[in-house]
């Protein structure tokens, strides 16, 4: 797993322990997407069988479902620092996405609270492994060949199982202390604003700038402060993570008015070039602007 991504989120990342176990880990999380990939795609195959429109109504329906919850707890807004109304459309699909490609393969990742959350998750796991066999049971009652309902209750049966199996044995080898992520309701500005409040260094708390303004709104008067009254040491000192493309990312009233616009301006735009093209992983330290 990424040491910064353990750095700056230790309560989510770092799940897998070392050894042994992590062989098995990893085969159970492919064994995860494969057997759920399969369940679900007969069972979709089986709705559409009656009516396509059927399979259409129940998708919508769930997507909705899930959409409308992350309205309520005001986390519909993905992390991706875009603003205004292609900040909402980028969203909208990042959402769509993510809950479509949860749904029928069980991405372990995506219990993360950017992403679908770790109770929504568990229980979207539980919903779709139900809908399923509701799914089997609505085509054999709308006219399916009878003769192929004991394999394919059988089937479905068995797949459902190992999925269940599988599951509890991750469970069962993970770090024990990770477990609770998947029942955690921490929402995703919730955890953009911990990058800044949790206890950590300058280095995890610069990481809330590259998150959605809209998740850490709350607490802008704050993160501008501790900008403004550090930015003179971080020129002075030039930390690692003091890059070009961080500073792109920093608003400009963060920054102090006495600093030279025009210079700061030509570091601003080169690190929005890095950050564009990918080349923010081994970025070029921002120099002093004088």
């Amino acid at each position: 797993m990424d040491p910064q991504k353990r750095k700056e989120d230790p309560a989510f990342y770092g799940y897998i322990p070392d050894g042994g176990s992590r062989t098995v880990i990893f085969g159970c999380m492919v064994l995860n997407s494969a057997l759920l990939l399969l369940v679900r795609s007969l069972s979709a195959a089986m709705l559409m069988l009656v009516k396509k429109r059927y399979f259409a109504i129940y998708m919508a329906g769930d997507m909705a479902l899930y959409l409308l919850q992350k309205v309520a707890r005001g986390d519909f807004h993905y992390w991706v620092p875009i603003d205004g109304a292609l900040g909402l459309f980028a969203s909208s699909v990042l959402r769509v996405v993510t809950k479509t490609v949860a749904d029928f393969t069980g991405v372990i990742q995506f219990r993360h609270p950017y992403d679908m959350g770790g109770l929504f998750w568990t229980v979207n796991m539980a919903m779709a492994l139900l809908a399923s066999f509701l799914s089997v049971w609505f085509y054999f009652e709308n006219g399916g060949f009878a003769v192929t309902a004991k394999a394919t209750w059988t089937l479905v049966g068995s797949m459902s199982g190992a999925w269940v199996i599988t599951f509890a044995l991750f469970l069962l080898l993970m770090k024990k202390g990770y477990r609770r992520t998947f029942f955690s309701t921490t929402t995703g500005k919730e955890n953009s604003m911990n990058y800044f409040l949790a206890e950590g260094d300058d280095e995890v708390k610069s990481a809330v700038l590259g998150c959605n303004k809209q998740h850490w709104r709350q607490i802008r008067g704050e993160v501008k402060t501790w900008v403004v009254g550090n930015w003179y040491r971080w020129v002075e000192e030039k930390p690692a993570w003091f890059t070009e493309a961080w500073v792109a990312k920093v608003p400009n009233d963060f920054i102090p008015e006495d600093e030279d616009q025009a210079a700061l301006e030509k570091v601003r735009n080169k690190g929005r070039r890095l950050s564009s093209a990918g080349e923010a992983l081994n970025p070029t330290r921002i120099c002093p602007v004088d």
